[in-house]
């Protein structure tokens, strides 16, 4: 993907957003599922990416640059809503899952939905970093390097981080379960 223009066309932009707005939205999206924030989050890094283009260097394929500031921008929006709330009601979750997290039969498995709203309150418990690092490994399929890459740490950070990442959210886990 050839470098944007470095002048303030807005026509530019425009072209900026239609090459890479499905890859920001499917970045964002990992991390936020109201679908308005994601359209809020992708509209703030665009705008961060157009702000700092000169900054692009061309060591990594444009994509990869855009895709790293739609991280930081979900990190940043992660750490945010964590300051914003610090435990989540039970009534959030909705009837469906509170009806399967009360009930006492052993045997019954979580529908898929069930199971994805137990997942996605597992993982707001995690602290930002690590729900990144869990996010880019296990449902994006990053490599190590890659994740290095993106979050701008080293690679024995980012397998530490999934290590103790995965150890919290299998107790987080535990925890909702046992409800």
């Amino acid at each position: 993907m050839p470098e944007p223009a470095r002048d303030d066309a807005p026509e530019d932009f425009a072209v900026v957003v239609r090459r890479h707005q499905a890859r920001v939205f499917a970045i964002l999206h990992r991390y936020e599922p109201d679908s308005h924030r994601v359209e809020d989050l992708a509209q703030e890094t665009f705008l961060k990416a157009w702000r700092a283009r000169a900054a692009f260097d061309h060591r990594a394929p444009f994509e990869h640059w855009i895709s790293r500031i739609a991280v930081r921008v979900a990190l940043d929006h992660l750490r945010r809503e964590k300051r914003r709330r610090n435990d989540i009601a039970l009534p959030e979750l909705g009837e469906d899952a509170l009806d399967w997290l009360r009930s006492t039969d052993e045997n019954r498995e979580p529908a898929a939905r069930d199971a994805a709203e137990l997942l996605h309150c597992a993982l707001r418990e995690l602290s930002p970093s690590d729900r990144v690092v869990i996010t880019l490994q296990e449902l994006e399929g990053r490599s190590v390097r890659e994740i290095a890459d993106t979050m701008g740490i080293s690679r024995v950070a980012v397998r530490v981080r999934a290590l103790r990442a995965r150890l919290k959210l299998r107790s987080a886990l535990e925890k909702w379960m046992n409800l």
